[in-house]
């Protein structure tokens, strides 16, 4: 990665409007609908505050000066573009863990470290469970390998029967396809257990391998008793005959048997509750999918994709021209790349199955703007200009609600943005590098990877933003998952 990466400029960033912290707590349009939003503070997705840590941007002399030339004066960065660029490198783990780590490590948000890097998996938000399983798993590393050591031996197993073990690891991650991956995560949890329960697997001739083999039969069963794919199911019988003389040491060609009554209840448990990966911004962007129904509907479930606030507007269709206050009235998702508007259907009731959005209008943000305005009845007007220069005009039901919505979009469009111009630095880098290997016949080694982002690591980083300018301040938008502005914690509506 060019060092450059490491050394963007973001813009300033202002705000229109910037109301009282218990201003903002009494708006309720801001809270979630509990069919669309998890309320769990344990399965939130909101990012946790960041530390207030400023980053200095380093200087460059013009070509052809002296080095002894004064140097540009350095601007500290704000904390709302320091979290931006958080979010961009989650984004950015959340599609290729690997360049989402680069971006991590190289803007100092973690240290080149496997406990450091396996500290950020396992306690931030905002990390897809299923990229975190991918990465954990890689194979052929020895720095991964570490990586799933540490993040493994974070979890709380002690005290556990072997399948309650594995639920609760899960709640972590989600296993990756491959088989050898599997493998390889199972493994590291079967050695973290025999280390946390040395009592229960000694009640096992194989120790930890008799833990890994069951670890694996377990996975293995509960998607033959809850895929809808396997039409003969597996009985309690069928489980326990194919453990039958497995528990064996290292070198036996046959072994005992484990334990009927412990297997049994492995069977029931898991017959009873399926295993299950913990909820993350995925899960949550796939809940408010199944909930929108319509023609031409996007494909709203994609990894880097997150709910930033979901609100309820009046859409305008003609400025210039009166209408009913209660007609047209929206349920608008803001994502942190899109904008869904869509119609409630049966708002009264409290389950998701009941609770239905039929599209009516939806816009990429990379190269959107927002604006407001203000027209006769419609006194807290704004406008989104989607990127093909057609207009969705809306009026919010006050000042405050305007104010809130507008903030919110117009960082998801520099976010967007930002986002974009970074994948566009790192794919030139990388074309580069490339004409330069093909060019080279110096004998040299190449460069490692980690060696070209150290040269920009602590850094910040250079970008224009899109949408309404507005002076910096912290957003406090209640529904604002993964927005890493705030962290809220709500009661179910």
């Amino acid at each position: 990665m060019s060092p450059r990466l490491g050394n963007r400029r973001f813009a300033a960033s202002t705000a229109r409007c910037a109301p009282a912290a218990s201003e903002l707590a009494s708006q309720e349009v801001w809270l979630p609908r509990p069919t669309l939003v998890n309320h769990n503070p344990a399965h939130s997705n909101s990012l946790p505050r960041l530390d207030k840590h400023r980053v200095h941007e380093r200087s460059e002399s013009s070509n052809g000066r002296k080095k002894s030339e004064a140097q540009k004066p350095t601007r500290q960065m704000t904390d709302q573009e320091r979290k931006r660029q958080y979010r961009i490198a989650l984004n950015f783990f959340n599609k290729k863990p690997e360049r989402g780590v680069q971006l991590l490590t190289a803007w100092g948000f973690v240290k080149n470290s496997p406990d450091s890097l396996a500290s950020l998996l396992f306690g931030r938000r905002g990390l897809s469970k299923a990229m975190i399983g991918e990465y954990i798993g890689t194979l052929h590393s020895q720095y991964h390998s570490l990586v799933l050591k540490y993040f493994t031996g974070m979890i709380d197993i002690r005290g556990l029967e072997v399948d309650v073990a594995l639920r609760r690891a899960m709640q972590y991650f989600i296993l990756p396809k491959e088989a050898e991956k599997i493998d390889r995560i199972i493994q590291a949890f079967a050695l973290h257990y025999s280390k946390s329960n040395p009592k229960r697997t000694s009640n096992f001739r194989g120790g930890w391998d008799t833990v890994h083999l069951l670890s694996f039969a377990i996975i293995m069963l509960n998607t033959d008793l809850h895929s809808p794919n396997v039409k003969q199911r597996m009985t309690q019988e069928d489980f326990v005959k194919n453990l039958r003389d497995q528990d064996k040491m290292a070198g036996e060609k046959k072994g005992g048997n484990i334990d009927r009554k412990t297997l049994e209840g492995i069977y029931d448990r898991i017959k009873k509750d399926e295993l299950k990966a913990g909820d993350d911004h995925v899960a949550q962007v796939q809940r408010v999918d199944r909930a929108i129904i319509g023609k031409d509907k996007p494909r709203l479930t994609e990894t880097p994709r997150r709910l930033v606030c979901y609100c309820r507007l009046q859409q305008v269709s003609d400025p210039t021209k009166r209408q009913s206050s209660t007609a047209r009235e929206r349920d608008v998702f803001l994502f942190n790349d899109m904008i869904v508007v869509a119609k409630g259907v049966r708002r009264g009731s409290t389950s998701m199955a009941g609770c239905t959005y039929t599209l009516k209008q939806w816009t990429v943000l990379l190269g959107a703007h927002v604006t407001e305005f203000q027209r006769g009845q419609y006194e807290f007007g704004l406008t989104i200009t989607c990127p093909n220069k057609e207009k969705i005009h809306f009026n919010a039901r006050n000042y405050d609600d305007r104010c809130h919505f507008v903030a919110d979009v117009t960082e998801s469009i520099r976010e967007a943005t930002e986002m974009e111009q970074v994948r566009l630095e790192m794919e030139m880098e990388h074309h580069t590098t490339i004409r330069s290997d093909n060019q080279r016949d110096s004998g040299l080694p190449d460069m490692d990877d980690s060696m070209k982002l150290s040269n920009g690591s602590n850094s910040s980083g250079s970008s224009s933003s899109s949408g309404a300018n507005g002076s910096s301040f912290r957003r406090l938008s209640f529904n604002s998952l993964d927005s890493g502005v705030v962290e809220e914690h709500l009661d179910a509506c």
